[in-house]
């Protein structure tokens, strides 16, 4: 069996309590990372001294003069310095199990063809800590083409992969345009993958080897939010041109999915989305088209009732085992 040789791809941007224990776990792989490239986007709490105080010469760093929302510009420097055939995403506040990497390796020998390899992974909270919800034809691991994968994104309403958890070919990254640095604030990372898919094939182990943390410090996530289009709306409309009837189907499906998370995503916020009726698909998303004309013309107070609404009825759905 030959290997792949993997470069771990680390954006950096004040993590100081965190990234010593994420570089770690990547380091101490029982398949051995060739590198980890740790990309520093001007952190001012003392991170950067951190990761160059780590004694291991597989650490490479390199520095920003400006940081980038998602770290997207940052992964992008990497991966075109790294010098493995395979990258792997860790953030400087998420972690690895020992075999994250080894599992991925094999994954990827089962699918000779796969240029994208995924494992499962929990989300980690401070209190509690929650698996990936992942689709049926995922739960014994499988090999899916771009169809199939659109399925079981649309199964469970969440991408089958998370940045932490997954490794993709470096010339496939390179080819479907890296991410989508200065066009987006967040939602970048499921554009690439989708863009990654479309001439792929993706091989998926639901062993868990990764932590997400969701209550960790500085977090994107939590400091940013958008109420425009997200730019995976433009990648999947790019695509129906070229597609079958089937990707299509599942293209449409997916634009009104996403249009209805971040629709749902806006209620609780006192300005109203900007998501243009015109982005939904039809025929089929006239759901979509409801939900999203609520969002834009009822009243702040009305819209954040409506959120804890569907948050609860969510919750109570997720926890019985079903979607909504």
């Amino acid at each position: 069996m030959t290997f792949p040789k993997f470069s771990v791809v680390l954006p950096l941007y004040n993590k100081a309590d965190h990234v010593a224990a994420s570089i770690e776990s990547a380091l101490k792989q029982s398949l051995p990372a060739l590198e980890v490239i740790v990309v520093n986007d001007c952190s001012t709490d003392g991170s950067r001294e951190i990761v160059a105080a780590i004694d291991d010469e597989r650490v490479r760093i390199f520095d920003r003069d400006q940081p980038g929302p998602g770290g997207y510009a940052a992964r992008n420097l990497a991966i075109r310095e790294a010098r493995g055939d395979w990258i792997a995403f860790l953030d400087a506040d998420d972690f690895w199990h020992d075999d994250h990497l080894e599992i991925l390796a094999g994954a990827i020998a089962k699918a000779p063809a796969a240029g994208v390899a995924a494992t499962r992974f929990n989300h980690v909270f401070d209190t509690h800590s929650q698996p990936q919800r992942i689709a049926r034809r995922l739960e014994n691991g499988a090999v899916l083409d771009f169809a199939q994968f659109l399925e079981a994104w649309l199964e469970v309403r969440e991408c089958p992969m998370w940045t932490g958890a997954i490794a993709l070919r470096r010339d496939l990254l390179l080819e479907a345009g890296l991410f989508p640095e200065g066009r987006a604030v967040r939602g970048g990372d499921k554009d690439l993958w989708l863009r990654a898919m479309r001439h792929s094939v993706f091989t998926y182990d639901s062993r868990f080897t990764a932590d997400f943390s969701r209550d960790s410090t500085n977090k994107v996530s939590k400091s940013t939010n958008t109420l425009s289009t997200p730019c995976l709306i433009d990648t999947a409309r790019a695509m129906l041109s070229g597609a079958g009837p089937r990707e299509k189907h599942l293209l449409r499906l997916l634009i009104n999915q996403e249009i209805a998370h971040y629709a749902r995503y806006s209620l609780k916020l006192d300005n109203r989305i900007r998501i243009p009726l015109s982005d939904v698909a039809l025929p089929e998303g006239w759901g979509t088209l409801a939900l999203l004309a609520v969002t834009r013309w009822t009243p702040v107070s009305w819209r954040k009732s409506a959120y804890q609404l569907i948050k609860s009825v969510r919750a109570k759905h997720i926890g019985a085992g079903q979607t909504v």
